[in-house]
Order: structure tokens, then C-alpha cells, then sequence
């Protein structure tokens, strides 16, 4: 009998293994796939925050470029690609899944932007002047100038679905109008009319002026020409950012304040990241020199123009 009960849990042991086995086989056979999906979400946004930052860094160093250039043509030559530059990084900045689209731009325009400017200022501080080196600064200057229409053309590849979605719609609209016997009409905009008069889009009359807000990270505007000196390039750029101005005008008060109240013991140098010079205020704040010093300081910084502060002490700070 009990030869008999081992025999039949053997034969059921036996047939669980076969069926259970079958079933896992069919399981794993059938099944679809599941994608680790949350690890390749972090590893993509990981690669389009370094391609953009790699950008960034680019930009801001050729806008920085652009500025102390002695050069004024390649100057300007390089501020007319930054314009560019920068629309599409605007664009990249609100719609980060297209920052893919635009990796020759990243790794390859503007990395070799930066890589002929600086060549260009090596040969500069070399003050050579021979037929060879000048042949090749032209040519520098002319690959820029050519780089230009390269960042518009990116520029456009990264549109090119929203381009293509439009014209779509466009044209089951322009079709639709035709069918309906609806003519468009053309309106030229900006051109006079008998009376003499600038015509404008009149749709526009009534939609509110929309503006975009500060930016944080890409340095904006020219340095300010002194007084009674020509400008060569009569389209040059505020210094900062009006949107700027409050903060600016904050900071100057402070540093007014702390010079004039606070000024005998460094106060001002501190704020301004001047460690050392702060140190040699306090230690000889026991004499009277560094409190007359401070107060011509803090009226100095109190009544400076606004334009002039930020050349001197805010952009010279977001430099360092």
C-alpha cells in the first residue's frame, strides 16, 4: 500500500513539473516585453541637459568674444551669428525634445565658432603682420561670416515639423477658402498708400504686446560707448536688459549703503567680492583713511549712472 501511494506522488510530481514548466515556457513565449523606460527617460535628459549646457557654455563665450574683440568687423560679424544663436536657443530652451535636432549646430557650428575666433586671437597677440597670416585671418572672417546662414539653416531643420504642420494646415485652409469662393486678400504690409500712409496689419491693433522674460543665463547687451565718442555700429544693444534695471539699481543702493555706513570696516569690498581689499579696510578701520575713502566711494556709487555701474561692478562680477 504504501509502494503503491509513493508510485502515484511520484507520477503527480512528475506531471506538475511537465505542465508547470510548459506553462512558464508559454508565458515567456507569449509575453511582451516591458522597456525599463523610467532609466531611459534619465538617461535621455541627462544627454540633452549636457548638449545644451555645452551650448550654453559656447554661447557665452563667443558673446564674451564679441565684446573685446579689437576687431570691429569680426566683432560685428560675430554678434550678428549670436542672434541667431540665441533665437534658437530661446526655441531649444521651451521645447527641450528638439535639442537632438540641433546637435550639428552644438557639435559641430558653433564648437568650430569657437575654435576659429580662438585662433584668430592667438594670431592677434602674435601681432603678426605677414602676407601669409593676414591671408588666413581673411579667410577666418569669411568662414564666420558663412557660419551665419549654417545657424539659420539648423534653425529651420529644428522647425522643419512645425514648418511642415503648418503649410499643411495652410493649404486645407487655402483649399477650403477656394472651394468656398473666398479669395484672400493681399494686404501689404508696410507699404503707402494714395493718402501717403504707412498701412499696417490692422489685426494686430488689438492683440497686447507680448514680451519675453528676462534672461538668465545669456549675457545681453554692449558695452556703453564712452561720451563723445562715434559709434561704428549704430544698431548696438542697450548694455542689460531693461527688465534688469530694478535689480541693478537695488544692488548700486546697497553697495552706496554699505560703503558710506559700513565702509571703515570693508563692508562695500565684501559685497563686491573684493576680499583682500576688504581686509586691508577693516584692519585699518582704527585709523580715520578708510571711512573718508568709503564715504567718497558710497557718493561716488549713489549718483554713478545706472549704465555705467553695471560696466563697472555687475558685469565685471559675472565674469570673474
Amino acid at each position: 500500500m504504501d509502494e503503491l501511494l509513493n508510485y502515484l506522488i511520484v507520477i503527480l510530481m512528475t506531471t506538475g513539473v511537465i505542465f508547470g514548466g510548459k506553462a512558464v515556457w508559454d508565458w515567456k513565449k507569449n509575453r511582451t516585453p516591458r522597456l525599463d523606460l523610467k532609466e531611459l527617460e534619465e538617461e535621455r535628459a541627462q544627454y540633452l541637459q549636457e548638449n545644451f549646457d555645452k551650448a550654453i557654455a559656447d554661447y557665452n563665450w563667443l558673446e564674451n568674444a564679441g565684446y573685446n574683440l579689437p576687431d570691429r568687423e569680426l566683432s560685428k560679424q560675430i554678434r550678428q551669428m549670436q542672434r541667431t544663436a540665441k533665437n534658437l536657443l530661446n526655441h531649444l530652451e521651451k521645447n527641450p525634445a528638439r535639442i537632438a535636432l540641433a546637435h550639428k549646430f552644438i557639435d559641430y557650428y558653433q564648437d568650430r565658432a569657437v575654435k576659429i575666433v580662438k585662433q584668430y586671437m592667438e594670431l592677434e597677440e602674435t601681432q603678426l603682420s605677414t602676407e601669409r597670416v593676414q591671408e588666413l585671418k581673411s579667410r577666418m572672417k569669411k568662414t564666420l561670416a558663412a557660419l551665419d546662414a549654417a545657424y539659420q539653416d539648423q534653425f529651420e531643420h529644428v522647425l522643419n515639423d512645425q514648418i511642415i504642420s503648418a503649410d499643411a494646415e495652410l493649404t486645407v485652409m487655402e483649399q477650403q477658402l477656394d472651394a468656398e469662393g473666398i479669395t484672400p486678400k493681399t494686404i501689404e504690409v508696410g507699404a503707402v498708400d494714395e493718402q501717403g500712409n504707412v498701412r499696417i496689419d490692422t489685426d494686430l491693433l488689438d492683440q497686447p504686446i507680448k514680451s519675453e522674460p528676462p534672461r538668465k543665463f545669456f549675457p545681453q547687451g554692449m558695452q556703453r560707448r564712452r561720451r563723445g565718442e562715434v559709434s561704428a555700429f549704430p544698431e548696438e544693444l542697450p548694455p542689460f536688459p531693461e527688465e534688469d534695471r530694478p535689480q541693478i539699481v537695488q544692488t548700486k543702493l546697497i553697495q552706496s549703503a554699505l560703503s558710506i555706513f559700513l565702509g571703515s570696516f570693508g563692508a562695500h569690498k565684501f559685497y563686491q567680492g573684493k576680499t583682500l581689499q576688504g581686509v586691508i579696510y577693516f584692519l585699518l578701520s582704527w585709523t580715520t583713511l578708510p571711512m573718508w575713502i568709503s564715504l567718497v566711494e558710497g557718493i561716488r556709487y549713489l549718483f554713478m549712472p545706472v549704465e555705467d555701474f553695471y560696466d563697472q561692478y555687475v558685469r565685471k562680477n559675472k565674469r570673474k
